[in-house]
């Protein structure tokens, strides 16, 4: 399907920072994410909760008393994943301990605390520039998809390029596949798509930043709480039932099968790969050795890092040892790499 793929990782959505080191645009990294944690505890700890009824997106409304119950609550977990930070080097590794030990409660707490994190992330800043210029680049007309020899592997489960994309097309969506999607699962276009293997940091079939920035008359940290409530509550009296889509790649879902086919068809005729910001942990080696052993015609892999050399010794151990493909390293992170066979 696509000659060409995009890997993703968190430095795809790094953006940029101030002299000081704060966040301008894009997501943080490992490194900043305790600080930022802490920061995102601060914004949920003072929400002023409106007194009486308070309505949610027109759904149903809430009273101020359980409101506050439910902050104390998600304020309590909140301080769970800190302690869990605190005590394992990453997110990552903290996840899949709780995952390995089948300590599910807790584990789909992290999940549900990371997930309002996120979209609180990229509800106070602006998104990774480069995501923009890359769709102005790539977008065809007069649809405005991708091409059908373009496609994108994520690892993120932000909203980085769904929001960039309603720059282009208000109401609109390009084609998504994740595991977790409660719908319908879609047809495969034949425009180009995109993957996301961890799923997205949100509690329903459409971007959570969108859907809080629709409702402004109620206060973000508020509709964050309410948001963080439904998805461990029974909803479906609403007509949906409210579901953490964030998926890591090594859980399993009701979507895991058709997740594997749309993967088998997007790259089964890819030729070139451009990496962006993903540095191939060993979490993620099966699945990454499964992406590039279904690319049958792959001759080039493009790493755009400023660290390259040490993301193409990860590359190594995950590219088919039967055949030469050829690693570039691309150091210029200012934009989105464009490969000449485009």
């Amino acid at each position: 399907m696509s000659k060409t793929i995009y890997f993703l990782g968190a430095g795809a959505s790094y953006g940029k920072r101030d002299v000081n080191g704060n966040i301008q645009e894009g997501l943080p990294v490992v490194s900043e994410i305790p600080s930022e944690i802490d920061a995102f505890r601060s914004f949920i700890d003072d929400a002023v909760i409106p007194t009486g009824r308070i309505p949610f997106h027109g759904i149903y409304q809430s009273f101020s008393k359980d409101i506050e119950n439910e902050k104390i609550s998600m304020l309590s977990d909140i301080d769970d994943m800190i302690q869990g930070i605190k005590d394992h080097a990453t997110i990552d590794t903290y996840a899949r301990k709780l995952y390995l030990t089948r300590n599910l409660r807790d584990f789909r707490k992290l999940k549900n605390v990371l997930s309002a994190f996120f979209v609180w992330e990229q509800l106070e800043h602006k998104p990774d520039n480069r995501y923009d210029t890359f769709l102005a680049n790539v977008l065809e007309i007069p649809n405005l998809n991708l091409p059908k020899d373009i496609s994108i592997i994520s690892w993120n489960y932000d909203s980085q390029i769904e929001t960039a994309y309603q720059a282009y097309r208000k109401n609109l969506t390009l084609p998504f596949f994740e595991k977790n999607l409660q719908g319908e699962w879609p047809t495969i276009p034949n425009d180009g798509r995109i993957i996301k293997i961890n799923g997205s940091a949100t509690f329903f079939d459409m971007s959570a930043v969108s859907f809080i920035q629709e409702e402004p008359d109620v206060p973000v940290n508020v509709q964050l709480i309410q948001c963080y409530n439904n998805v461990k509550a029974d909803t479906s009296s609403m007509g949906f039932q409210f579901q953490n889509h964030l998926s890591f790649a090594w859980e399993q879902s009701q979507n895991s099968d058709n997740m594997r086919n749309v993967i088998a068809d997007t790259v089964k005729d890819t030729e070139q790969v451009v990496v962006i910001g993903y540095s191939f942990p060993f979490f993620n080696r099966e699945t990454d050795r499964q992406f590039f052993s279904g690319m049958y015609n792959l001759n080039k892999v493009y790493v755009q890092d400023i660290n390259a050399e040490a993301v193409i010794q990860s590359l190594n151990a995950v590219l088919p040892m039967d055949r030469k493909i050829d690693v570039l390293p691309i150091k210029n992170c200012d934009q989105f790499y464009l490969p000449t066979e485009l």
